[in-house]
């Protein structure tokens, strides 16, 4: 993570969950790789990484689809993935660099978080890391119609912390949230290469 005081300029500051505050992805990945080894078909956890950002139920389709597995499972598919995924992320998630960076600013700015995660999954991971103080406002993808790589998640963020878009910054780690990001107009600081990316 770079100098925490590279993000004092902007008013608002608005951080991706999954692998970029907490580090869960490994643990999904292993979920949606034993949903497969369940139900008999070839599910592709690594495809998480390309669809990072995404609610689970459009995730589902996609892998299903490659794994050419039919949609009849859909809800079955689901149901395991929800199961296996928080054991695994209760058991083994741990906090990215990004956590400090919501540490250092909370009380000083308003902070949101904007998760493609389901509300009940994003405050079992709040709770387990103590977070829920620092958040001004938590967006999942229960609260908006359009997701990532749509810019509803942050801007709903932006208006819950009664910021002007344009002055917040996103802090994200997939494709998907970054193009979100920067359709929102905001400025996204991508944690895979610490790096800014400006409007």
């Amino acid at each position: 993570m770079t100098d925490l005081e590279f993000f004092a300029d902007y008013d608002g500051l608005i951080f991706d969950m999954d692998g970029t505050v907490i580090d869960t992805m490994p643990s999904h990945k292993k979920a949606w790789d034993k949903v497969g080894e369940t139900l008999g078909y070839p599910l592709n956890g690594e495809m998480i990484y390309q669809l990072g950002g995404a609610p689970v139920k459009v995730i589902a389709e996609q892998m299903m689809k490659k794994a050419a597995m039919p949609m009849e499972l859909f809800d079955e598919v689901i149901q395991l993935k929800r199961q296996y995924g928080i054991e695994l992320i209760m058991q083994h998630s741990t906090l990215l660099p990004a956590a400090q960076v919501v540490k250092k600013f909370a009380g000083q700015k308003p902070l949101a978080l904007g998760t493609g995660s389901h509300r009940n999954v994003t405050n079992l991971l709040l709770d387990k890391f103590d977070l829920h103080a620092y958040f001004d406002a938590v967006v999942t993808a229960e609260d908006v119609a359009k997701h990532k790589p749509e810019p509803d998640t942050f801007l709903r963020c932006a208006e819950l912390i009664k910021v002007n878009p344009q002055r917040c910054v996103v802090f994200e780690d997939a494709d998907l949230g970054v193009q979100a990001g920067l359709a929102a107009g905001m400025d996204v600081f991508d944690v895979r290469i610490n790096q800014l990316i400006k409007q």
